[in-house]
């Protein structure tokens, strides 16, 4: 990523950037570090802060892995983004997943602080002074493993909260020690309760650690243009490293790999480890040279042939799991599919993300500029999916943002498409027990000469919308999206050629667009006979079926959490 635009911005660049941030007080300082380093390559830059509270602030109760991970951390500003909320949103970089969601980028990596992690405790003890069958606090699995791979007489407990809270839980004598990342004790200005830098022969960090990272768009040329001028061209170098080395490995952002890379004399120096939960395996790796995407790649597969991939596979659960192992296909869309595959890992399954389809919009100007105008006139508006609440908010725009304080009544089919409304402010007013389109009709009441609006896909099916006209309902449909056939590349194909278990689908296009993908493909002539294919629900069993795919798990509640729910009682009884 170049580094070198001039300081004085040409007129087509923007003159105010609006900057999501988590609030926390490390999340503000580093947003504000941002800001200054932005403001100080562009004096004439306006830079608006935009708070934003996310899940993974919110729910501090449970462990981390038990919730989802750190994309928890991230969900909200990466929406925010697509919707033209906010224009850059600041992460530290050990909390991005490895896979860049679809629309946004990473438009600039900032210099690192000191990679290392760090044990907090009162009174100067270290990690080996600790007391036999000490409490130490951390929420990351990493962590805990490479613990009790040198001290596996510790408790190893959860501890939530930002970094001041868990600093005061553990001088407040609730834990013995934590350990945490020293860059963010050192941008708060918290060194005095660091105790032991810890080396990182003892606790190699997470891939990115110390380092900030700023998202935006990825088709906002402009900005791009100006985030580049505070890249650090070094920390974009080991950076890479260590996340397309997590990537090889397949491992999320929360899984317990370790490593660390630096430059010296223009040569890479990479360390990897991966480390089973419990401390007893540990599998290490080091490598140099000058392609940082070849030495990643010779990283990971260092470990591998040693074993450790199956080791990953595992999750770090328990073996008794019914998915334990189980290698899962997600041919969702990137965008929708981190939730499942946290589920699937929950379970200890091992989720391949390889997209069937993506999701575009088809809407033209003169139907958008209809809806806008016409849209409080609407008795109710039917939302069968999180798909189109996200594409009818992109294009309606104000008007939709209008919806809270309007007549218009609301429902939705499902929680996930629930939840994309709320996350927009607007309460639903029906929803069916039965998370099918077809069974919103139930709970819509009287529907004679009602107004009704339904925004859809190209190739939703004409039920709903029929059974609506008989009830004597007016109904409108707005096509907003179309699902379109991904490119399953060859890296994809050799990773289902090397075996997998399972291959889930949540739409009928996926169906379609996969299959044909793999037909005529001589490799997977048998491919279908040894997996096990799994729906969402009957509409999308029904086209598997169609397309000559056996179907063995049809999940009863038509959500994620309901097809992951579905499996494990597949595999439960043994089928």
């Amino acid at each position: 990523m170049p580094n070198s635009v001039a300081n004085s911005a040409p007129n087509d660049l923007p003159t105010t950037l609006r900057v999501g941030s988590r609030t926390s007080q490390l999340a503000l300082w580093q947003t504000n570090h941002v800001i200054e380093q932005l403001k100080h390559r562009w004096p004439q830059l306006n830079c608006e802060l935009i708070p934003v509270v996310t899940q993974g602030d919110k729910r501090l109760d449970r462990p981390l892995p038990e919730i989802g991970g750190k994309g928890l951390f991230t969900a909200e500003l990466e929406e925010g983004l697509r919707r033209g909320e906010i224009d850059l949103a600041v992460h530290s970089l050990k909390d991005l997943p490895v896979e860049e969601p679809a629309g946004l980028t990473l438009g600039a990596i900032l210099s690192r602080e000191d990679v290392r992690d760090v044990l907090v405790a009162p009174n100067g003890v270290t990690l080996a002074t600790l007391p036999q069958g000490a409490i130490v606090g951390t929420s990351s699995l990493r962590r805990q493993a490479q613990l009790l791979s040198v001290r596996p007489d510790l408790q190893v407990r959860s501890i939530r909260g930002n970094v001041d809270t868990r600093v005061r839980k553990v001088m407040a004598g609730e834990y013995h020690a934590a350990v945490m990342a020293g860059a963010g004790l050192t941008r708060l200005g918290l060194t005095e309760h660091i105790v032991e830098w810890l080396p990182p022969e003892t606790m190699l960090s997470a891939p990115g650690q110390g380092a900030l990272a700023v998202q935006c768009r990825s088709d906002d040329i402009g900005t791009l243009a100006v985030l580049a001028a505070i890249h650090d061209e070094e920390a974009g170098r080991t950076t890479t490293a260590e996340r397309l080395f997590l990537y090889h490995l397949g491992g999320g952002c929360s899984a317990p790999i370790g490593a660390w890379a630096k430059i010296s004399d223009d040569q890479v120096e990479l360390r990897g480890c991966i480390v089973s939960v419990d401390g007893r395996q540990r599998f290490e790796t080091q490598v140099t040279g000058s392609d940082v995407a070849h030495l990643a790649k010779e990283a990971a597969n260092s470990l591998i042939e040693q074993g450790a991939l199956l080791l990953l596979q595992a999750g770090g659960q328990n073996s008794k799991q019914p998915l334990h192992g189980k290698r899962v296909v997600i041919t969702r869309p990137l965008a929708q599919g981190a939730e499942f595959a946290q589920e699937l890992e929950r379970q200890g399954a091992s989720p391949l993300k390889i997209p069937a389809i993506e999701v575009a919009s088809v809407v033209d100007a003169s139907s958008l500029q209809s809806l806008s105008d016409n849209l409080a006139g609407y008795d109710w508006i039917l939302f069968t999916s999180a798909n189109a609440v996200d594409h009818f908010w992109a294009l309606a725009g104000v008007a939709a943002n209008q919806l809270g304080q309007a007549k218009t009544k609301v429902a939705a089919v499902g929680p996930a498409t629930q939840a994309a409304l709320q996350k927009r402010g607007v309460a639903v007013d029906a929803m069916p027990e039965q998370f099918e389109g077809i069974q919103i009709i139930a709970v819509l009441g009287d529907l004679n000469g009602k107004r009704i609006l339904v925004p859809r896909s190209v190739h939703s099916a004409d039920d709903l919308p029929s059974q609506l006209t008989r009830m004597g309902a007016q109904v409108d449909l707005i096509s907003l999206y179309e699902p379109v056939a991904a490119t399953i590349g060859e890296a994809a194909r050799k990773t289902l050629t090397e075996g997998v278990d399972i291959v889930t689908f949540a739409s009928g296009s996926a169906v379609r667009a996969f299959n044909a993908a793999l037909r005529g493909d001589p490799r997977f002539d048998e491919f279908w006979s040894k997996v096990v294919v799994a729906c969402i629900g009957p509409s999308t069993a029904e086209v598997a079926s169609a397309e000559g795919l056996t179907v063995h798990v049809i999940a009863t509640e038509h959500t994620g959490a309901g097809l992951v729910a579905a499996l494990v009682d597949y595999y439960q009884k043994g089928l």
